[in-house]
């Protein structure tokens, strides 16, 4: 970002935003969260946030070209590749469906999770290099995109269409929200700017030509083909390389994927995402 940008950004108010009123409950904050964004875009259902910044009005005018692209997406390949990585057997004979309940039907909805017997937070990602450690191969070093996002899409298929449902009926969980909801509305880096600045309180306004997003229905079209990102020949990513993404963005240091804080963000836009279908990959500028 330059001088320039960061003026726009103060013009729009994002650096002097206010949060939405603190609410005592993650249901509060369901509520108060949905509502917001219903309320500010009144012709947008809750349904249609599945389909990220292109559901907006203020995107109109372009999603015929997002139409365009979706009657041949370019991340068609990505799917049959996570397909087919999904069913090659391990060395042992057995499959990711193995390590799955129901072979991973049905399970995105309730990702990142936290599990008493492991006492720990799990995502689908970290469950997959748990998958293959347990059948005696090794780990994928590279949790932002190639293989490793692939075979996310792979396992969110099996979910596809499916409301986002996730359960925070631990202490540990209900700890891990708070820690992920603070992330979401903490200013960070040398722009001085939270999740919140751009994606709640400034949603639907532009920067540099391009319509900031709405907050509500961020992750469930991960992973990503973006269109930025082909630049470099790699378009395809998890929603943690998005978030190594952002913070270079606001000029702070990025985190390592499957860090604690992004696990928590994870799981606190997760749960706003209640009730909204996942819609994987997507496609995204």
């Amino acid at each position: 970002m330059n001088k320039k940008l960061i003026l726009m950004l103060a013009g729009l108010g994002i650096a002097f935003g206010a949060p939405l009123t603190a609410s005592a409950t993650p249901e509060s904050d369901l509520k108060e969260f949905q509502g917001y964004f219903l309320k500010k875009f009144p012709t947008v259902p809750l349904e249609a946030y599945k389909d990220g910044v292109n559901a907006l009005p203020q995107y109109a005018d372009r999603v015929g070209n997002w139409e365009l692209i979706m009657d041949f997406p370019p991340f068609e390949a990505d799917i049959e590749k996570g397909e087919e990585l999904w069913a090659k057997p391990f060395a042992n004979g057995k499959t990711y469906s193995s390590c799955f309940q129901n072979g991973g039907k049905g399970l995105a909805v309730g990702y990142p999770f936290y599990d008493a017997a492991t006492k720990k937070m799990h995502t689908i990602e970290a469950d997959i290099n748990e998958c293959r450690v347990r059948n005696g191969e090794k780990p994928i070093k590279n949790m932002k995109y190639g293989e490793m996002a692939q075979l996310t899409i792979a396992f969110r298929r099996l979910s596809q269409g499916q409301k986002m449902a996730v359960k925070l009926n631990s202490p540990e969980a209900l700890a891990t929200y708070e820690k992920g909801k603070q992330f979401y509305w903490a200013r960070r880096g040398q722009l001085n700017l939270s999740c919140a600045n751009c994606h709640v309180q400034n949603a639907g306004n532009k920067i540099r030509g391009d319509v900031l997003s709405a907050g509500l229905g961020q992750g469930t079209g991960f992973p990503v083909y973006r269109t930025k990102w082909s630049l470099s020949n790699k378009p395809l990513g998890t929603i943690h390389r998005r978030y190594g993404g952002c913070n270079k963005q606001v000029r702070a240091k990025p985190l390592k994927p499957q860090s604690a804080a992004y696990t928590a963000l994870e799981l606190y836009q997760a749960y706003m995402n209640t009730g909204i279908e996942i819609k994987s990959p997507s496609q995204r500028q």
